[in-house]
Parts: C-alpha cells; structure tokens; sequence
C-alpha cells in the first residue's frame, strides 16, 4: 500500500496547531472487540481519466471574517440542507450552522454552543426518530489536549449541554453514523497506541450513554480522518487517510505518503482488509486526504470524495463509486484556490448532489455550497 500524509489547511489551521493524541472513553456495557485485519487483497480501483461533471457555480455559505473550516452537511427530514463547520471570530473557535432549502440561498449563521475551548472537526447527522446529533473535536490549547464531544437536539436550533466522549487527551477528527438498528456509532483518530488509530464507541439508547471504545485499526502506518455510513441493507462503509508512520505536523502538505482507505462490514464489528480507493500510486507523487463516503438518492451506490493534490499543486475534490470499481472520478473543484475538505449528500434531483467545501479562493479559507449532476 502506498504511505500516506496529510492536507494542511492553511497558515492558522487546526492541523498546524495540534501536536499530540491518545484515546480513552468511560461507558457501561462492552460490545464484542472489533476488527479489521491488516492485509490487502488484491483489489483495484479503475485509474480511468478525471472526469468532468456538471457543475453549479460556487456559493459562499460562511460570513464571518476571519477562518472557517470543517464543513458537514445533511439534507434533514424538513426538506432542508443544514451545514456545520468550525468558525475563528473576535479570538474563539466555536461551531456555527446554517440551512438552506436549495443550496444556494443560506440562512444567518448562528452559533451552537459559546465555551472557552476551540471547537474543530464537527460532524452532523439526523436518527429515523428526527433527532439531530453531533460529534466534534474540543481543543484545550494552554493544556495541549484534545478531545471528543457530543450533543444533541430535537430542532437544530435549541442543543443539550455537551458531553465528553473521550478524556484522555488525545483524540480527534470525529464522525458520527447511525446503523439499521438505531445505533449511534462515533469513529475518532486517536494515538492511545503511540501512531494514529482509528476507534469506536456505540450507543444504544439514543446518545444519553456510550460504550467503552473499540480499536477499529491496528496499522503500522497512521490512521486519521475517519467517515462512514450504513446503507439501507446493512453494509457498513468506513473511508480513511492512512500515511507513513512519524509524519510531521507541520509537513503534511508536503509528504504525499497519503491514500484514501476503504473496508466494509457486515455488522460495525467485523471489518474487510482496506484496500485503496483512490488512485493507485506506488511512487508516492501524490497527496489524497480527507475522505468523505456518500449515497444517493436511491441509496443504490455508495461513492467516496476526497481532497487530492493530483490535479494541481494546491488541491481539489476529487469523486468516484466505490460500489463500482470502474467507475470514473469526477473533478469537483477547478480554480487555483486551495479547495479542501469535502462533504456530499444527495438532492432530491435524481442524480443530483450538494457539496459543502473549504476553499481560499477569496483570500481566506470559507465554506461554500455548490449543486452537481453525475
């Protein structure tokens, strides 16, 4: 497999701030240990030619005036696109939200929770009951620790007070998923192990309480940026980076180690070997990073899109099916801006999907919203 690194997201970036990681989690009832073996079957991904879809004009989402990062975004069950990302104003980092019902036209964007510590990495999902849950990283600067955190609310708009999910100090980038059986699954990158592994916890009533975590991976490598999803029948899709053991922080954009890393599960506990799901590149040219999975409409496919350094030297979105190996990749992004940290749902249009992104191109990383048809 191809060694991996990571996407560094401009000069005041959480990831040029964070140094250190490491894992724990108080929880009650303990599921059985999950696992995902280390060997790759051989199994590739079609390095077919990029791609161009049909693409709407970008929109800018966030409004504040300095940095915005960490999108995620859901289409809710009131017909509404809500988005929430990690926004620097007047010397804090909290999370903001806005809605859209197009994706063109965004609401006032408005603050979730107003606490000392920075906030990065959140992760947005809506359960079958209508309740809206979110999971993101707490950074404590002065102390160097970070952490995982929960909260949930009934609108969107009004949140229970947070809850810690880890505490030890070492954990980070946080996504969050429910399964068929109305499990909530939070999947985090931490260095308990001394390199990145990717972990898991599980609730089974709802977020009031959470199991004691699972080690999903035991790479020689690191393991970051985990997503996943369920589909409709059951299978579980987990996407990740994995990169060279010992990278830098501070030279992750420059070690192009990275690559984009599927494995599928029956069930959340037993997981398929990973297997590369962006390009193959066995001389190490390339950085792919920042992987996100999404379905469509029909939730007959799966697809994956990630942030890849291949098509310039500042980066773009990258798109492809993963249910089907052969499919094309689809370019998403094509300006000279540095163009990052992707999230994709669905539209109601068959065949049409959202982005939200990270993008400088107007001198400062923001969020921004753009429609597209596959």
């Amino acid at each position: 497999m191809k060694r991996f690194q990571i996407w560094c997201r401009g000069a005041n970036s959480f990831l040029l701030r964070l140094a250190i990681f490491s894992l724990t989690l108080a929880g009650c009832e303990q599921l059985p240990q999950l696992h995902l073996p280390q060997s790759q079957p051989q199994i590739i991904f079609d390095t077919a030619p990029i791609a161009d879809p049909v693409l709407s004009a970008p929109v800018r989402v966030s409004r504040g005036p300095e940095e915005n990062e960490d999108p995620s975004i859901i289409l809710a069950r009131d017909g509404r696109f809500y988005v929430v990302w990690s926004a620097k104003k007047r010397g804090q980092v909290d999370l903001y939200m806005s809605s859209s019902a197009d994706g063109r036209t965004w609401s006032e964007e408005r603050r979730i929770h107003d606490v000392p510590a920075e906030d990065y990495n959140p992760s947005l999902m809506q359960a079958r009951d209508g309740r809206f849950h979110l999971a993101w990283c707490q950074l404590q600067r002065k102390e160097g620790r970070t952490d995982v955190w929960y909260t949930t609310s009934r609108d969107g708009r009004t949140w229970d007070k947070p809850q810690s999910i880890t505490s030890r100090g070492v954990d980070w980038a946080p996504a969050i998923y429910e399964d068929t059986k109305g499990t909530l699954r939070i999947l985090w990158s931490s260095r308990r192990t001394g390199n990145r592994e990717i972990w898991m916890t599980r609730s089974i009533d709802g977020g009031k309480t959470w199991l004691s975590p699972d080690q999903v991976t035991r790479s020689s490598e690191e393991d970051d940026y985990p997503h996943a999803l369920v589909t409709p029948s059951g299978e579980h899709y987990l996407v990740w980076a994995r990169y060279r053991r010992g990278s830098a922080m501070l030279e992750l954009d420059k070690d192009p180690s990275s690559d984009v890393v599927l494995a599928t599960s029956h069930d959340g506990v037993v997981w398929s070997a990973p297997v590369v799901a962006s390009f193959a590149d066995t001389d190490n040219k390339f950085v792919d990073i920042l992987p996100a999975v999404f379905q469509d409409a029909d939730k007959k496919q799966v697809l994956v899109s990630w942030t890849s350094r291949r098509t310039g030297v500042r980066g773009d979105i990258l798109a492809r099916s993963i249910t089907s190996p052969t499919s094309q990749v689809f370019q998403l992004t094509r300006s000279d801006a540095r163009d990052y940290s992707s999230k994709i749902v669905a539209t109601r249009q068959p065949g049409e999907y959202l982005m939200v992104w990270v993008s400088s191109r107007d001198g400062k990383p923001d969020i921004y919203a753009r429609r597209f048809k596959l």
